[in-house]
């Protein structure tokens, strides 16, 4: 089955920023630049063939000078290819996908990233930044090495962590969030499933209202496959890419998604 021709979108390769090892910026100018919500995500083509066949789901990482950016960190065959994508190079894409953080918010806002998910919470800090809103940034990775963007994130002022001591807290970002937390805030997360696990811990115990953004597989983007199906608290399956991919955490069984392959 086809996507929405709506959502079927051609672009052409503007930029390629190699980073620290095994991350590369790339921009890329969308037919038409469809208006997109912080949080949302498209599926890009990593192959000028049909090896490999299916598209790679990207986060949104901001739009800048007429182009859509897109955080690529290096894990395997598809992503080696689309990192090699040189400006000039035409490319297929289909989205925006997904829901999306929320527009706007009654309290303030603690924001919290591990590794490449930053990507997905990137343009939900810049618009509250923009509006004026209290914010936090969070922001922690295994080394230093894995933390990305960190000359973007500047005017953000992020608090940053790693495992080994490398740069920041010496410690999981999740201790941070944990030694910080006050007040009221609304608590947003994007990383990987066991940090969100903790988030989710953290934030119910100061019963404090949490969004997490999952990551899963994909091979369509609108909820045809099932290929990203997760599973709540009530035992139903949910599609990350059509339900999601950003969830109340309360309503997502950790547990239960540490038992699944991703």
């Amino acid at each position: 089955m086809q996507a929405d021709p709506k959502l079927t979108r051609t672009g052409i390769v503007t930029a390629r920023e190699h980073m620290q090892k095994g991350y590369v910026l790339l921009a890329v100018s969308v037919d038409d630049r469809p208006a997109f919500k912080p949080g949302q995500f498209m599926m890009l083509q990593v192959s000028g063939t049909y090896d490999p066949l299916l598209l790679r789901p990207f986060s949104i990482l901001d739009e800048h000078d007429g182009a859509y950016r897109f955080l690529v960190k290096i894990t395997g065959r598809g992503t080696q290819l689309l990192a090699g994508f040189e400006p000039g190079r035409r490319m297929f894409l289909t989205g925006p996908f997904g829901n999306g953080f929320p527009a706007a918010l009654r309290s303030s806002a603690i924001v919290v990233a591990g590794g490449v998910g930053i990507a997905s919470v990137f343009s939900f800090v810049q618009q509250l930044h923009r509006k004026g809103t209290a914010y936090k940034l969070l922001y922690g990775a295994r080394t230093q090495d894995d933390l990305v963007l960190l000359d973007l994130l500047d005017p953000y002022r992020p608090v940053l962590s790693t495992d080994d001591g490398s740069l920041g807290h010496h410690g999981t970002i999740t201790d941070v969030l944990r030694a910080g937390i006050t007040g009221r805030p609304s608590v947003f997360a994007c990383g990987p499933l066991p940090m969100l696990a903790a988030v989710k811990d953290i934030a119910h115990e100061h019963r404090v209202p949490c969004s997490v953004s999952l990551e899963a597989r994909m091979a369509c983007g609108f909820g045809v496959c099932l290929g990203c199906t997760i599973f709540d608290t009530k035992g139903r399956t949910r599609r990350v890419c059509k339900d999601g991919p950003v969830f109340d955490a309360e309503e997502v069984s950790f547990e239960k998604q540490a038992a699944q392959p991703y």
